[in-house]
């Protein structure tokens, strides 16, 4: 099950982000969990291991691109966590207080929203659009962990089954052998690549854009069709790719 908070804050005065927003919204959930149990934030911290949350940038509206906040305007930021009791203690944290501790200020903190989500559907899937909300990109380890800012089908939905796997059910290893045979591909693409800073000294550089993909007739399997229809629904709480507990990778189903 995931658990999805939807959190809106009023900045206390007005403030420019030197850093890439969605890294502030990952050290803000961190300083949370160090306060609920810091043995456990440490452990996760220091864990290679795919973190069992994903987090939005900062946001106004349909913009996901913040650089400044501004004195006494409304923001919003998501944080999806796929383990429920972590999911419960954070809710508990936050419905307990009227201030959260953002970018170095105490902020009004004005609603947190709360959604359990246990059913990804399975519905039969021939073309489909995916909007990449902000920069997304993909690591290849056995090529000294070569970075790809590119939509490229095989290491999109392989990215999402690895976190579908970890924690929510097993898939088919001939699912994995149908992406790498091109069982899915490109049919459209209006993408353009964007640079982040994510902390001092460490930058990356991933594609925005929407992308239109499609299950071609002489590679369509209707079991592994579902799958993918499954793995794009979880994709939008858990985010995909490189640096998505920082808030890239977020994506939208069209």
């Amino acid at each position: 099950m995931i658990v999805q908070f939807v959190i809106k804050f009023i900045p206390s005065e007005s403030k420019y982000l030197w850093m890439y927003s969605g890294a502030y919204v990952r050290g803000f959930l961190y300083w949370v969990l160090r306060r609920i149990n810091r043995i456990f934030a440490e452990e996760l911290h220091r864990s290679k291991g795919l973190a069992p949350f994903a987090t939005s940038p900062v946001f106004k509206g349909e913009d996901y691109s913040i650089e400044k906040l501004v004195e006494g305007e409304r923001y919003s930021f998501t944080i999806s966590v796929f383990v429920e009791e972590i999911g419960e203690a954070l809710k508990d944290y936050l419905m307990c207080i009227d201030k959260i501790t953002f970018a170095g200020m105490q902020n009004e903190l004005c609603s947190v929203d709360v959604r359990y989500v246990e059913d990804f559907g399975d519905e039969v899937v021939r073309k489909f659009g995916v909007k990449f909300l902000t920069p997304c990109y993909f690591r290849i380890p056995n090529l000294h962990y070569r970075f790809v800012p590119l939509p490229l089908p095989q290491l999109l939905f392989r990215s999402l089954a690895r976190m579908y796997e970890a924690y929510v059910s097993r898939l088919p290893r001939s699912y994995r052998e149908w992406l790498d045979s091109w069982g899915i591909a490109v049919s459209s693409c209006k993408i353009r690549t964007e640079r982040i800073t994510l902390k001092k000294g460490m930058w990356s550089v991933g594609f925005v854009g929407e992308v239109g993909f499609s299950i071609p007739d002489d590679t369509y399997n209707e079991e592994f069709s579902r799958i993918t229809s499954k793995l794009l629904r979880f994709g939008e709480y858990s985010n995909v790719g490189g640096g998505r507990t920082s808030g890239l990778g977020v994506i939208r189903r069209l």
